[in-house]
């Protein structure tokens, strides 16, 4: 299928699930995702009136420019409101006249609008309201100043009706006032602006208190225009006269207490709460029935200085909003968690060979391997030269002669190697923890011997880079003690640089876990580890000669290296819910410091004082010097 043509827009058509017969139906079922900036309002006229199938016909004087932007694909029917509100906020109004849409400027608008049927709520049409009751000329005095600046409400003398022009939408908001005052039968009616209360709230009262009694008048009531926040009086004249004084008594100022409050956070960070409250608070005014009129709106600060809240609301609003303050606002449970990172390698080594050289005349020979680090030719040379050779680490065997010599080495080497690291680290729940120890180091990554301008400015070009032992962990607490934990934990370490390997080419050994796994409290885990065997075997031999058997030894040298690494990374994450358990572990941690320190220098070593409330109360939090200390 082929997409429409765009200019300055970015128009989607939607698959359509199954062919249709008719061309219309088609027409409906496709969908436009409607994208444009800066674009002329002219161009945007043109391409709604090719989705749309309408012919458009525009005011000379039309200029401007637009932005639209529809998140998701919309209807020809969507795409066309869209279009009205576009043109409402930039002046103009679109009126269908069947065969085409004029589109004109507003203050136009009024003389050229067209009846209300089917219309689009932001389509500017005139409807003409008749009137049973109530004189036309009255209802439109009261009228005028809830309509919009560039509305039109206008009465028939002759036919008793009222003329309005404006959007669909308000037109129906009107046609409503107008039943209500029409029914209100040969009582007057009069309008009451309001400063500081609101007219849907008043509305309900005055109707309740002026109708009390039995010799209250009937019918008499209070209607609220809630887009102009002003009140509609209807009754007879002492009824309406009751009522104004009553609402004029209750149009005060609030209290400034009533709709502000400052709430001081105890264990919630200001700032983030915040952000929560005001999604709520957003959906809390859509909940309150999408009043108009209501000019304040809710309103959450954070004070991050004090880890404050600054709430403006309704009281009704402002009480649901402490109630949900005070269950987010609670102390969270702490989570330590203890890692274990064990590794234990090891490599055997075993290397043999034989060497041989003769001289016999004009004629030398020899049989050498490099294996073992030294060659028969290397070692005869520096002999010859009365040098004292370097001798490789194993046995070395050299017999010879005048005309014969012969290099036996051996070599059998073990080295095993444990490494254990125990990180901790403490947290809040589902607060983010991370622990690196180790060192920051510099890595070459560039050089220059001249700069831009063929000077000679030679300088070299360095990243700093962690190596060492890394701890991530974001805990989770469950329902009861089982915790859900996302742990990042990686080890590092500088690899012994290889022969030739300068130090702008350092290589790095490197372990990593990423995992997100569950546990119980106190429970001991292995995430993850690695078992590994490198076998190497390297023969070096004499054809034919060293395939011999027995004596096929004399003419090889073998070297094989067996290399084991096992790897395991454990943790335990214990709860501390309560200030006593945290105040527990660290004295728990403290005393195991302390015994270690002792147990490695000795009674005359630098010991710990038994309490570490010592360590701060002992002139700023100067370290206790105990040498000599004993049971201390």
């Amino acid at each position: 299928m082929k997409l429409p043509r765009v200019t300055g827009a970015l128009l989607v058509l939607g698959t359509l699930l199954a062919p249709l017969p008719a061309f219309a139906e088609r027409n409906e079922s496709r969908q436009w995702t409607l994208n444009m900036k800066d674009a002329e309002l002219r161009d945007l006229v043109s391409e709604v009136g090719e989705i749309t199938g309408k012919t458009m016909v525009l005011d000379p004087r039309m200029s401007g420019k637009v932005t639209v932007q529809s998140s998701s694909a919309l209807d020809q029917a969507g795409i066309y409101s869209l279009f009205l509100t576009v043109l409402r906020s930039q002046g103009y109004a679109a009126l269908d006249q069947g065969d085409r849409v004029l589109i004109v400027p507003v203050a136009d608008a009024k003389t050229k609008a067209s009846g209300s049927e089917q219309a689009a709520d932001d389509e500017f049409v005139t409807e003409v309201i008749p009137l049973r009751n109530a004189t036309s000329a009255e209802v439109a005095a009261v009228l005028r100043p809830l309509v919009a600046v560039d509305a039109y409400v206008a009465p028939s003398s002759s036919s008793n009706a009222l003329v309005v022009t404006d959007s669909a939408s308000n037109v129906g908001r009107i046609r409503s006032l107008v039943r209500e005052l029409d029914s209100a039968g040969e009582r007057a009616f009069s309008t009451l602006g309001l400063k500081h209360a609101w007219a849907t709230d008043l509305a309900a009262t005055l109707t309740e208190s002026v109708n009390q009694g039995s010799g209250a008048p009937a019918g008499a009531r209070a209607i609220a225009d809630a887009r102009s926040n002003r009140l509609i009086l209807v009754g007879p004249s002492q009824a309406r006269e009751q009522m104004a004084t009553l609402a004029r008594q209750l149009d005060v100022p609030g209290n400034a207490n009533d709709g502000t409050r400052v709430v001081r956070l105890h264990h919630t960070d200001a700032k983030q709460l915040a952000d929560l409250l005001s999604g709520i608070g957003k959906r809390m005014e859509v909940g309150n029935g999408g009043k108009e009129g209501r000019a304040g709106s809710i309103l959450i600060s954070a004070d991050e200085s004090q880890n404050a809240l600054v709430l403006m609301a309704e009281p009704a609003q402002l009480a649901t909003l402490d109630a949900v303050i005070a269950q987010l606002d609670r102390p969270r449970a702490q989570v330590l968690v203890e890692a274990a990172i064990v590794e234990v390698s090891g490599d055997i080594n075993d290397a043999l060979g034989v060497q041989w050289a003769g001289r016999g005349g004009d004629a030398a020979g020899s049989i050498q391997f490099g294996g073992s680090g030294l060659t028969i030719g290397s070692l005869l040379g520096t002999l010859q030269d009365g040098k004292r050779p370097t001798l490789p680490d194993g046995g070395v065997i050299g017999v010879g002669s005048g005309h014969f010599a012969a290099l036996v080495t051996a070599l059998s080497s073990d080295s095993n190697n444990n490494l254990l690291s125990t990180p901790s680290l403490l947290t809040l729940d589902n607060e983010p923890a991370e622990i690196l120890v180790g060192q920051n180091v510099p890595f070459q990554t560039g050089s220059y011997t001249t700069d831009a301008a063929g000077a000679n400015n030679p300088f070299t070009t360095v990243e700093r880079r962690d190596i060492g032992v890394t701890l991530k962990v974001t805990p989770h607490i469950n329902e009861g003690n089982s915790l859900r934990l996302k742990v990042e934990q990686e080890s590092s370490e500088l690899a012994a640089a290889p022969p030739g390997i300068t130090t702008s080419d350092a290589i790095t050994n490197k372990r990593a876990i990423k995992s997100t796994i569950l546990a119980d409290n106190g429970q001991i885990i292995v995430i993850g580890g690695l078992i590994k065997d490198n076998v190497k075997t390297q023969v070096s031999k004499v054809p034919l000669l060293g395939d011999i058997p027995l004596i096929g030894g004399l003419f090889r040298s073998t070297k094989e290296v067996t290399e084991k690494t096992n790897l395991m990374v454990f943790l335990r994450p214990t709860l501390l819910r309560t200030s006593e358990e945290s105040g527990e572990l660290g004295q728990r941690k403290y005393n195991d410091l302390r015994n270690l320190r002792s147990n490695d220098r000795g009674p005359s070593g630098l010991l710990l004082p038994s309490d570490p409330r010592q360590l701060f109360d002992n002139d700023g939090g100067q370290v206790l010097d105990m040498r000599g200390a004993k049971g201390r």
